[in-house]
């Protein structure tokens, strides 16, 4: 992993992936930790590059993960062309236990975040701080992942009642995986342990989706790829509220907050997760 990043905050911790969060006495932490110090249980002994008629990895994803454009060394997200479809494959990249070389192509999110990123205010100074680039981003590309303190549903829980009572930003990601009628969460909150990618604001108009991908660990890394073209200096935004992404938006209309992004397609309101 490369991430030559840092925060322009004081009083947070700069990591560079997922670490585990504080410890509970519970056997849902247990299990939590169990998960977070286990591999993935496959590996490929490709000799050089990875292929999908050789590569176990590869066949395990369904097939390609990414693919690069003709004539770019930028590796980009394949499974995103498939967004409409009712079942998709997992992304699972090769790792230090396989066979393969490190360019093998199947090796993208493991090396850290792209370069051109930077953090600074705003234009709409009330939403504060966002994550911006200072080189054109094409669509599909691999932008950082969103990595902070894996937590437990119960710490989740807790830590939102807390902010919600002590009026803090609010920073917990809720993954939903749906595999064979069992809802799988992941907890990541980046509040005080966190990389670059906590700097994503919302937008109901995103430009970027978070995908899950894994590398080694059954924990997925949350994989954050432009989905529309970025250009110099816009603001990389994301949907927090995203169906497939993210549970489901609160009903309870005295806990919504009025959304900033200000984009045509705006909702009016933040995305508010119940787990």
């Amino acid at each position: 992993m490369h991430d030559n990043y840092s925060h322009i905050e004081d009083g947070i911790a700069y990591i560079d992936e997922n670490i585990p969060g504080s410890e509970e006495q519970s056997n849902e932490y247990t299990s939590l930790m169990e998960m977070y110090n286990s591999q993935l249980v496959h590996s490929c002994s490709c000799s050089e590059k990875c292929n999908e008629s050789n590569c176990d990895c590869l066949k395990i994803s369904g097939g390609a993960n990414y693919t690069s454009e003709l004539g770019s060394h930028i590796l980009k997200l394949y499974k995103i062309k498939n967004e409409n479809v009712d079942f998709t494959y997992p992304v699972i990249e090769c790792s230090e236990y396989c066979k393969c070389f490190e360019n093998c192509g199947n090796r993208l999110v493991q090396n850290g975040p792209i370069e051109t990123l930077y953090v600074t205010t705003c234009k709409q100074k009330s939403i504060g701080l966002g994550l911006f680039t200072s080189q054109f981003i094409g669509k599909g590309t691999f932008i950082c992942e969103y990595a902070g303190e894996v937590i437990t549903k119960s710490e989740a829980v807790r830590r939102h009642q807390y902010n919600e009572k002590n009026c803090n930003m609010n920073y917990i990601f809720c993954l939903n995986e749906h595999v064979n009628n069992t809802t799988i969460q992941t907890f990541i909150d980046p509040r005080m342990f966190g990389n670059i990618g906590r700097y994503i604001n919302h937008s109901c108009e995103p430009k970027s989706v978070i995908i899950p991908v894994r590398v080694n660990s059954p924990i997925p890394k949350l994989a954050v790829f432009s989905c529309v073209d970025i250009f110099p200096n816009e603001e990389i935004t994301c949907d927090y509220g995203a169906d497939n992404l993210i549970s489901s938006i609160s009903q309870d209309l005295n806990k919504v907050k009025m959304c900033l992004c200000g984009s045509k397609m705006c909702r009016g309101y933040m995305p508010y997760n119940v787990y």
